[in-house]
């Protein structure tokens, strides 16, 4: 008889500590960059709405570099087998995930920049934050 453990996937199991730990710190030095990069730039009536912003664009930059590390070396395209006698070749699907993860970045700093002053500096270092995150700087 096998136990209900050995039924579960191995994606299960949690990360190790080390590896949480250092992604939650990326996450909170992000999240403590866009704070610092929009502080005098968003009026606090609006400061509270954007907090949840500003946590998901850090997580989604945690995410973004995490998969550029991970895409480095693949092709942009896999070839596929499904069994049934049809094979090719696709996009390979961390590309896919990789370019809706960054339109759904560049939307949410569209919405930060869009809630300050027009011409200010912070709007301008938020662009360089996406150039850095396209670009891996």
């Amino acid at each position: 008889m096998c136990e209900s453990n050995d039924l579960l996937p191995k994606a299960t199991e949690s990360p190790p500590k080390k590896r949480t730990a250092s992604i939650e710190s990326r996450y909170q030095s992000e999240l403590k960059k866009l704070q610092r990069l929009t502080k005098d730039a968003i009026p606090d009536e609006k400061r509270s709405a954007v907090l949840p912003l500003m946590s998901n664009i850090a997580f989604l930059k945690v995410k973004l570099d995490e998969a550029r590390r991970e895409l480095m070396h693949e092709s942009i395209f896999t070839e596929y087998d499904n069994g049934g006698g049809q094979s090719g070749v696709r996009e390979h699907p961390g590309f896919s995930a990789y370019n809706k993860l960054f339109t759904t970045f560049s939307r949410g700093i569209k919405q930060l920049t869009d809630m300050m002053p027009s011409g200010s500096t912070a709007g301008d270092a938020l662009i360089d934050y996406i150039n850095e995150t396209r670009f891996g700087g």
